[in-house]
């Protein structure tokens, strides 16, 4: 008997629980015996086999918005998990301008708690807690909405009532924020500020306040994935009237414990995040400058000058975000007081400050989650050697990026398959043809089928490369002039693909093409060419039709290699950028002369005469190109084709010393930068 040669077989399975009866099933059709029973004690048997691999994948548009980073790399982009802060999205008390997912809402709470001696003042002891719950939605990918409900209470014995409780403080925000380059994140955070009476919630005794905030964030990772860090910074001005809560005169302690700011404030605060996998440690900035302070002094609790500078809030707060488990995030940290000095008006700095917290994000419009598990089980099988038989042992790669291609099903009709392992390598069983057919499947790619020459005794080595199955659409092509059909080229060019396509009058031509965005050039002979962006879906149909207006008889723009020249000016509204309409015929035939040329990159120069202001003139001769820039892009022109600049008055091409002279400096230009 042979030693045992090992075989692989694979089960796709939604549900692992299944895979038992299933994977019996497969083995028997592998063998050419697809109308066999299951035999319930084989699949018990085969339930037992060593697992080789095992691999879980969400179906497309299942998987969770927020998943767990347990057991991610460095440079996993969800370690950065977005989550909310003390009101809205941000790390502890600096918001941020990174946003989530489009539809999630974010629910959490943020504890504080501090227990300090000779605090505001010497020998007044002050315990606080606080608690803040907040409620982050995102409607759309660039905008979040948010609340916040504060509850505080404080204990000193420098004040009257020794307790002093601040209760229904409310937050209410918006924030709209963009990705303006890979990594970069910028936007502005609105918020109103709410703050009840001393010791109650109503409404009828209330101060309120307005922040506005403009936000920063980058994400260092879209530089170097090896690098994991997030920067945030978040500057803005604070207006409220704490100040007309209270009446009477209040000392040190007692504006601390009510939080009253006698003066509004410039806000900075700035926070580095380090995405890890599990946790994400961070450390913050943050300080509040008082304005409009009287010469810049205030009065200490002891009746002494007290510069304002010294006396503004600011902490440096140290914590980490462990965001191990599904959609939860835990918070814990502490800040530490920067400020020593106290002066009335401005409450006092904590020497540090204990906070707690949590985040919940939940996603009301996903659809229930779908795992689809790959399980690939080794079967030791015995077989009688009787003579001396071949083997494949081979590679499967990919055919584009050369890389091993793993948990590839190697089959030869009639025998049990392989699957290929994490170095794309498989070996097949020893075979006793002088020939053999491999057949090479993976999800993702197309089949491919190999013929191998095998020798006796001998091992037969073999490459097999694998195409990505690549998603394609399906234009309907057609040229007309005034509805009818008309015979022309329509050149298709994106994704790596340039497809030239030959119309026909009568009737549109089907062209199948790889899903993507696609630049679209319509030409035909005694015809003005017109060019426009459109996108294809995966599996999509689309009518692609150009109506293209006839040529004049007599043409009024001409390519000239490195400069496109206009016979008419453009003409524009006195003293405006507004193109008139009798130009936008000659603006056409500017479009067909970029489209059947082919020109890269053109620039559209503005130029004025010498009358009136200099610097009116350059702007207008800027407005005015610009202007035909923005025209161009609307027929149809990718604006990455397009530069536009103004000279105003300082390329004359005639004197400007009689009407005839200003008016033919009164001009647009085209000039061909790259062809």
């Amino acid at each position: 008997m042979a030693p045992p040669p090992s075989s692989r077989l694979r089960d796709s399975e939604p549900n692992p629980a299944d895979a038992r009866a299933r994977a019996d099933e497969r083995l028997k059709a592998a063998a050419g015996n697809t109308d066999a029973k299951v035999d319930p004690k084989k699949a018990a048997e085969d339930a037992k086999l060593p697992i080789v691999s095992k691999k879980e994948t969400y179906e497309a548009g299942t998987a969770p918005h927020s998943p767990s980073s347990w057991g991610t790399s460095i440079d996993t982009p969800g370690n950065g998990r977005v989550t909310v802060g003390n009101v809205g999205i941000g790390t502890a008390w600096v918001p941020s301008a990174r946003l989530g997912g489009k539809g999630l809402v974010r629910v959490g709470f943020l504890g504080e708690y501090l227990n300090i001696n000779d605090f505001p003042v010497r020998n007044a002891a002050n315990i606080r807690s606080g608690i803040t719950f907040g409620a982050s939605f995102q409607p759309f990918s660039w905008g979040e909405i948010f609340v916040g409900y504060t509850a505080a209470a404080n204990t000193n014995n420098r004040t009257s009532p020794n307790l002093i409780q601040a209760l229904g403080d409310l937050t209410f925000g918006i924030k709209a924020s963009n990705e303006w380059a890979k990594g970069f994140h910028a936007g502005v955070d609105l918020r109103l500020l709410t703050f009840s009476g001393v010791g109650n919630q109503g409404i009828d005794r209330f101060a309120v306040g307005f922040r506005p905030t403009v936000l920063v964030a980058y994400d260092v990772r879209a530089l170097s994935k090896s690098v994991p860090l997030i920067a945030n910074l978040a500057v803005g001005f604070t207006f409220d009237s704490t100040a007309n809560l209270v009446t009477q005169r209040l000392n040190a302690s007692e504006e601390y414990a009510l939080g009253i700011n006698r003066y509004n404030r410039f806000n900075f605060g700035a926070s580095l995040e380090i995405p890890l996998p599990i946790a994400v440690p961070f450390i913050e900035y943050s300080l509040a400058a008082p304005l409009g302070v009287p010469n810049g002094i205030l009065t200490g609790p002891d009746g002494a000058s007290v510069p304002s500078g010294a006396a503004m809030p600011q902490q440096l707060g140290l914590g980490v975000k462990v965001t191990a488990i599904k959609d939860l995030t835990l918070l814990t940290g502490v800040n530490l007081g920067l400020t020593r000095n106290v002066g009335l008006g401005v409450p006092a700095t904590p020497p540090w400050n204990f906070f707690v917290g949590a985040s919940f994000a939940i996603d009301p419009f996903q659809r229930g989650e779908t795992k689809t598990v790959e399980i690939v089980r080794e079967r030791k099988i015995e077989q009688k050697v009787e003579t001396a038989k071949a083997r494949i042992e081979g590679t499967v790669i990919n055919k584009d990026t050369k890389a091993p291609v793993a948990g590839a099903v190697v089959q030869i009709p009639g025998l049990l398959p392989s699957a290929t392992d994490a170095q794309g390598k498989f070996r097949t069983l020893d075979l006793g043809e002088a020939k053999a057919k491999l057949v090479v499947s993976r999800e993702g790619f197309k089949s491919a089928e190999q013929d191998v020459a095998l020798e006796a005794g001998k091992a037969a080595k073999v490459e097999i490369a694998l195409e990505e199955d690549v998603k394609k659409g399906l234009f309907e092509v057609a040229t007309t002039s005034q509805k009818k059909s008309i015979k022309g080229q329509v050149t298709l060019s994106g994704n790596g693909t340039v497809a030239v396509i030959d119309t026909v009058e009568g009737a549109a031509k089907e062209v199948e093409v790889p899903a993507g965005t696609y630049t679209a050039a319509a030409t035909a002979e005694g015809y003005l060419s017109q060019t426009r962006e459109v996108q294809i879906p995966a599996g999509g149909k689309m009518p692609l039709a150009f109506d293209l207006a006839p040529a004049p008889k007599k043409m009024l723009v001409i390519f000239k290699g490195d400069k496109i020249e206009i016979l008419q000016q453009v003409h524009f509204a006195t003293g405006k950028s507004t193109i008139l309409a009798d130009s936008f015929d000659l603006l056409k035939q500017v479009v067909d002369v970029i489209v059947r040329n082919n020109v890269k990159k053109v620039s559209v120069e503005g130029h004025t005469d010498n009358k009136g202001v200099k610097a009116a003139n350059q702007k207008l001769s800027e407005d005015r190109a610009r202007a035909v820039v923005e025209y161009l892009v609307a027929q149809g022109v990718d604006p990455k084709r397009l530069d536009s600049v103004g000279y105003g008055d300082s390329k004359p091409i005639a004197p400007n010393l009689t009407a005839r002279g200003r008016e033919l400096n009164r001009r647009v230009e085209f000039i061909v930068l790259e062809k």
